[in-house]
């Protein structure tokens, strides 16, 4: 079961991410929150409307950047590296396409879409050298939710196309630096037969799926055992491209958190301990507003409030008006 503990605190949090046992708030320039419930101010301030931030998994680098705009900085132990652009085509409706990952070499880049909405590029964080070329034919793709492995050889891209219908792509991420296009093509072999919400890593090959309730891609093959459907949360095999267990659930589905292969975090509305095997709801924290995304494109709800997710150590941390929300399980 999930432990709670809130912690409170007079300087609302614009962004959280973990910092040991802390927690650090990049976009308010820095300033930690102690789990014993201190507060260090650390002086910083930018004068533009950023409200979200990233954090590489060493803490060293951090990216602030504006959830529906088009600005972001990358940063380095707080300080200012250089500023980061994405393409304005419908930038405010849909989030900032933004990740971390450590190449081969053990050097950190960043994976952004800077020139074009549909063109995923790695840039070396330290040059700015960019590692993919710009001149390729990417389909029509808005590129968003990414995320990388722990293994950093996996990227997902949890993004739309123009219906609007959320989609799902799947990339090696060594192969694609020497191959370009295959950041350009669709992953249309997918067992997916409905349009996407979350895609959340549970290990290096494991990734927890969840769909909306709206109309399946194919009609006919709606009621298949083989397919992701509408409504439904599924735990996919990178490596045998198929669900290992997928159930329908009668409420609507958000960001997920993983936790093992039974039981997942979902955070539509409010923080729910869901499980898989049955679709049942555990346990729900209605008084913790996590917001109401449940895709990439976010424009028509209010501003969802600051979550910082450590899967390592089993917890997440949320912010609210006055308090700090820390869950923790086992």
């Amino acid at each position: 079961m999930i432990k709670r503990k809130s912690i409170k605190f007079e300087n609302k949090p614009y962004s959280l991410n973990w910092r040991n046992n802390d927690l650090i708030d990049w976009v308010g320039g820095g300033n930690i929150y102690s789990l014993s419930g201190e507060f260090k101010f650390n002086g910083r301030g930018y004068s533009y409307k950023f409200d979200n931030a990233i954090q590489s998994d060493n803490g060293e680098y951090s990216v602030i950047y504006e959830t529906l705009g088009t600005k972001g900085l990358l940063l380095k132990n707080g300080e200012i590296l250089r500023e980061l652009n994405r393409s304005y085509y419908q930038a405010s409706a849909y989030e900032f396409p933004i990740s971390f990952v450590k190449l081969e070499n053990n050097e950190y880049a960043i994976i952004h879409c800077p020139n074009e909405y549909n063109l995923i590029e790695i840039e070396n964080i330290e040059s700015g050298l960019k590692l993919t070329s710009e001149i390729r034919k990417p389909v029509d793709c808005f590129h968003s939710r990414l995320r990388v492995n722990k293994s950093n050889s996996i990227l997902i891209n949890a993004g739309w196309l123009w219906h609007p219908y959320g989609i799902l792509n799947i990339y090696n991420i060594n192969n694609a630096l020497k191959d370009n296009s295959i950041f350009d093509k669709h992953s249309v072999e997918l067992p997916i037969n409905s349009e996407i919400c979350s895609a959340e890593f549970l290990n290096n090959n494991l990734i927890f799926i969840s769909s909306t309730k709206d109309e399946p891609l194919n009609d006919e093959e709606l009621n298949d055992i083989i397919n992701l459907n509408p409504g439904q949360i599924g735990l996919y095999s990178i490596n045998e491209n198929k669900f290992i267990k997928k159930i329908t659930v009668n409420y609507t589905l958000g960001t997920l958190i993983p936790i093992d292969e039974n039981l997942i975090i979902d955070l539509y509305e409010h923080p729910k301990l869901i499980d898989v095997n049955t679709g049942k709801i555990i346990q729900k924290f209605e008084d913790i507003n996590t917001g109401k995304q449940d895709g990439s494109i976010i424009h028509h709800i209010e501003k969802i409030p600051p979550i910082a997710v450590d899967i390592f150590n089993r917890r997440i941390a949320i912010g609210t008006d006055n308090t700090i929300e820390i869950l923790t399980w086992k």
